[in-house]
């Protein structure tokens, strides 16, 4: 079955009969499925030319002409084959051809001229009355008529795709007449049609039965697109309910249809918004059949928030407005004016409501708007709605973050406001806003959202950007989820405190009680009562947190003693002890701290899950992907297995995880590190195995990590949301962040990560002499960052390239230092660093640095 019509048609082309004589045409049987391959042509008939491409939303001039209104017309067509069509002199007669391919290929059997239109016409005896779909398709457009009625029309270029518009028909008993017009815009032109059956179509999408025409006062009305008859034959009745779409749960009116072509749906809507059309039908075979029609209904009117730079708008905040809920006012009014050189005073909803306001937080202004019903959200209710009532613009959520967030990502959706970095925030400006119709609602996906860059601890940069986890508590907007600390085994039981008096306090490692790089003695009352006196006294002097650890310390040697051998054995795996011992110490810290949790580590030794100990309902598991390889996402790489299955077991008997990711190379914070591409599928199966909380770990001492500010602001959106776009993310943040010379930075940010393949495995400590790193790559590389250098608008930009150039830098002068050294390389790369400030090159700090330095100034 072809696709479209071919030039050549020598394959298909069994034969022409053309007669002089007039004859009868002879109807065709109905046979479902079966193309009809046999039809009476004539033309072409001449349309006007054009000399550019014709029209994409009109027929071509000269289209709209009836040709046969000497035989008949074009709704009660009288043809003959043989019969003679006149035309401004010139006669076209109607022939018979039949072709053994699905296409009637007008270029063969008409003309190849462009800018012509002809007919086809075909009668189909049916055994008996019946509804089924006419399969359509065309090369260019044209028009349909099934036994005088108009039932399909395309006024527009396109290419032939069989079955390309289905159209639901009633065949009559007997003869019915088929008559199709088909226009030639240039190229190639045809037609394939046959009929099939409706059943395995019916639906709403396929093929668009119902049509919404709205009208400009706002009303609406429902149209079928089709004849009467396939109403009547098709559907015994339909429910028509509608639907807030900005609240799905809101029913706005029902009814029930009155079958007829078009109906009036007049629900009373005055509010300008989006609506969704709910249709449950009962067919008359007795089948149920639902379908959803999306639409905009009310009377639209537009609003101005601000004109050269004025505005008629005050921002309203309550008079219990929470410290959150008034800084995002002071950012409201902040970005505002920077967008749009309006000041937007700020008042109390004690003063008298005046009409134009934007409401924050739910206040006696916004109450007089919602709903009586409306139910304010709980205080850390992290959800937040915004929506226009009127000309007024309500933000609310819960007051600890919820209005916070809706008011940035007002700022970020309606209003183009970024903040890239703690130095770096951008909003268009513009002379005015308007706007018909705001709602939007959303919340996160996430619970505790971990960004753990150095840039991201920036409390500033961190609210706005809806970073709301923390290691250690910090004083920011909303607040932070905090968690206590971690490997605190020796923090509550220093061996400088406790272990010369008691040894029995820390592991056996073969036959000896010993304490350096060792663990507590898990089974040993003693330590299960000096860590849970402990943990409520951190817990006392430290209310700010959410979770305290009581974890391993960060090396190995877990207790052999007798006692906590049996645990493991019998849980097989060393988390038994832990965990057993976790849960005690939860247990008796709930009584008086019932809604803080106690948290621990399922980490390297203690990884895989217990076997039949399940931690308490306040614990939280805090499992580490520290072995796993980060060029692949961990679902797809045979090195992540064990990993994914030690997750979706924690997950099946934890009630809370807490995630410990890892996103950066330790060894060499700014060696180039292609991990891009797992961040998103990461984060999500994460999320679908019950992750409350996700640190990501990465560069945290120091700025400067490899592509940090980007990798700070993408993980900042994925822990809010990890189905957003990455890609739009990725690309606004290299247009607004590096300029024109963006488009170059995105360039070798895709050339690094084509580097890896399906056996390319990259972990915490990738080397410079990784086979990734060719010296072809680094060459490329370094072209790249050339012409990026170039476009750059000014200094600042020009800087912030180098900032991103580094990393390809550090590469050379560890692969080759005695080169880097001679040819500028080193001493460019010394020079940003101190200008940038940058301390930094991996996680040890200050003596890699130095030896960095000195592999480089002492290289021969």
């Amino acid at each position: 079955m072809l696709n479209r019509i071919h030039i050549i048609t020598s394959c298909f082309l069994l034969f022409i009969i053309i007669s002089d004589n007039f004859s009868q045409i002879q109807p065709i049987r109905y046979r479902e499925g079966e193309w009809i391959q046999t039809w009476y042509l004539c033309g072409p008939f001449p349309v006007e030319p054009v000399t550019d491409t014709a029209p994409d939303i009109n027929h071509l001039t000269g289209f709209e002409t009836d040709f046969l209104q000497a035989q008949g017309g074009e709704s009660n067509p009288q043809i003959e084959a043989g019969r003679v069509v006149k035309y401004k002199d010139t006669e076209f007669k109607w022939f018979q051809y039949t072709t053994s391919d699905s296409v009637i290929d007008m270029d063969a059997a008409i003309t190849k001229r462009s800018f012509v239109v002809a007919y086809g016409y075909c009668e189909i005896e049916s055994p008996g009355s019946r509804v089924c779909l006419l399969s359509l398709g065309t090369n260019d457009g044209g028009r349909l008529w099934l036994n005088g009625e108009q039932i399909w029309d395309l006024p527009q270029g396109r290419r032939l795709m069989v079955d390309d518009d289905l159209i639901p028909v009633c065949l009559r008993k007997g003869c019915n007449s088929l008559l199709i017009k088909v226009e030639e815009r240039g190229n190639i032109w045809g037609f394939a049609l046959r009929f099939i059956a409706i059943e395995p179509y019916l639906s709403l999408q396929r093929l668009r039965l119902f049509q919404i025409i709205p009208a400009k006062d706002g009303s609406i009305k429902l149209r079928f697109m089709y004849s009467q008859a396939v109403i009547d034959q098709i559907f015994k009745r339909m429910t028509l309910s509608v639907f807030n779409s900005d609240e799905p749960e809101q029913l706005v009116w029902q009814g029930e249809w009155t079958k007829t072509k078009e109906m009036p749906l007049d629900f009373g809507i005055q509010t300008y918004g989006n609506y969704l059309l709910h249709l449950n039908m009962e067919l008359v075979d007795g089948r149920k059949w639902d379908g959803k029609l999306p639409f905009v209904s009310g009377k639209r009117i537009t609003y101005t928030l601000f004109d050269q730079g004025k505005t008629e708008y005050s921002i309203v905040l309550g008079r219990n407005a929470s410290e959150s809920e008034k800084w995002a006012a002071n950012e409201l009014q902040y970005w505002l004016k920077k967008a749009g050189g309006a000041e937007f005073p700020i008042r109390s909803d004690r003063e008298k409501f005046h009409g134009k306001e934007i409401l924050l937080g739910i206040n006696e202004h916004s109450n007089t708007l919602l709903d009586p019903e409306f139910k304010s959200p709980e205080n850390s209710d992290e959800s937040f709605v915004y929506k226009n009532i009127g000309p007024n613009i309500l933000i609310w959520g819960g007051k600890q973050r919820g209005t916070m967030y809706g008011v940035l990502t007002f700022l970020e959706r309606e209003l183009g406001c970024r903040w890239y970095t703690p130095s770096v925030s951008m909003i268009p400006q513009r002379k005015g806003f308007t706007f018909e119709h705001f709602y939007h609602s959303d919340a996160p996906k996430i619970r505790v959202r971990n960004d753990f860059y150095y840039e991201a601890f920036e409390p500033i940069w961190a609210a706005r950007n809806k970073i709301n986890g923390a290691m250690n508590n910090r004083e920011q907007p909303g607040g932070v989820e905090c968690y206590w600390s971690v490997h605190t085994f020796y923090r509550f039981m220093p061996p400088s405190e406790f272990f010369d008096e008691h040894p029995e306090y820390y592991s056996i490692i073969e036959g000896k009680r010993v304490h350096e790089r060792a663990q507590l003695c898990l089974t040993n009352p003693d330590v299960l009562k000096i860590i849970t006196e402990r943990l409520r006294q951190t817990m006392r002097e430290n209310p700010e947190y959410l979770i305290y650890s009581v974890s391993q310390n960060d090396w190995a040697n877990p207790c052999q003693c007798d006692n906590c051998q049996a645990i493991a054995q019998r849980e097989e795996s060393e988390a038994g002890p832990l965990i057993w011992f976790v849960n005690s110490v939860a247990e008796q810290v709930e009584t008086d701290f019932p809604k803080k949790f106690v948290g621990t580590l399922a980490y390297t030794y203690t990884r895989k899950p217990c076997k039949t100990i399940k931690p308490r309902h306040n614990v939280v598991i805090r499992l580490c992907s520290i072995e796993c390889c980060f060029a692949h996402d961990f679902k797809n790489c045979p090195e992540n297995k064990s990993f994914l299955q030690d997750l979706r077991e924690w997950a099946q008997i934890s009630p809370h995880l807490y995630i410990w990711d890892y996103v950066v190379n330790f060894s060499h914070y700014i060696m180039p590190y292609p991990n891009f591409l797992v961040l998103q599928p990461n984060l999500q199966t994460l999320r679908e195995n019950k992750a409350i909380g996700i640190m990501e770990q990465a560069a945290y001492q120091s700025r400067g990590g490899e592509f940090a500010e980007l990798r700070a602001y993408v993980l900042a959106k994925l822990l809010w949301n990890p189905e957003c776009n990455i890609e739009e993310v990725i690309d606004d943040f290299m247009i607004g962040y590096y300029g024109r010379s963006g488009q170059y930075v995105r360039m070798y940010f895709d050339l690094l990560h084509q580097r890896i393949a399906s056996d390319t495995h990259i972990h915490l400590g990738l080397a410079p002499d990784d086979k990734i790193f060719s010296d072809q790559f680094i060459r490329n590389a370094d072209s790249i960052f050339d012409q990026a250098e170039v476009v750059a608008e000014n200094e600042e930009f020009r800087r912030r390239v180098d900032v991103a150039r580094l990393p390809l830098m550090y590469l050379k002068c560890k692969r080759s230092p005695l080169q880097s050294k001679y040819d500028g390389t080193y001493k460019l790369f010394k020079t940003i660093l101190e200008r940038e400030n940058i301390t930094h090159l991996a996680e040890s700090g200050q003596p890699h640095l130095e030896a960095f330095h000195k592999d480089v100034e002492l290289a021969r």
